[in-house]
């Protein structure tokens, strides 16, 4: 007898992003995306300088427990600013760009595209 572990979802399509297809908003989506990327470039700059807890504490303004939660991707727990105010405490600068979206090939494209390949 299978269990249900070993029982294998069938694949499905995605609207493009995984944050789409679980309901958030375009607006929470970007937030979403924005507050990853920052933490994402943040945790980099930690690492490759080797701070320790307590110096990275210490340099932040923050105390050990808020510490914890960044080293350990608890971003949730952070305000996109916040996360900019950390980037400033470490002398790092940060830019931010607003682009135009992106076209979405229409469906009479998107039918040329799969009648080639």
């Amino acid at each position: 007898m299978k269990s249900k572990a070993s029982v294998e979802a069938a694949p499905c399509r995605t609207r493009g992003s995984v944050l789409d297809d679980l309901g958030f908003s375009p607006s929470e989506a970007l937030e979403i995306k924005v507050k990853a990327d920052i933490y994402r470039d943040l945790l980099g700059y930690i690492k490759e300088k080797g701070f320790s807890q307590q110096e990275l504490g210490a340099a932040l303004g923050i105390h050990q427990p808020d510490v914890s939660n960044l080293l350990n991707g608890k971003v949730s727990r952070f305000r996109v600013g916040k996360l900019i105010q950390f980037a400033g405490k470490l002398n790092l600068e940060a830019q931010v760009k607003l682009v135009h979206p992106r076209k979405k090939p229409s469906r009479s494209k998107l039918a040329e595209v799969a009648a080639i390949a």
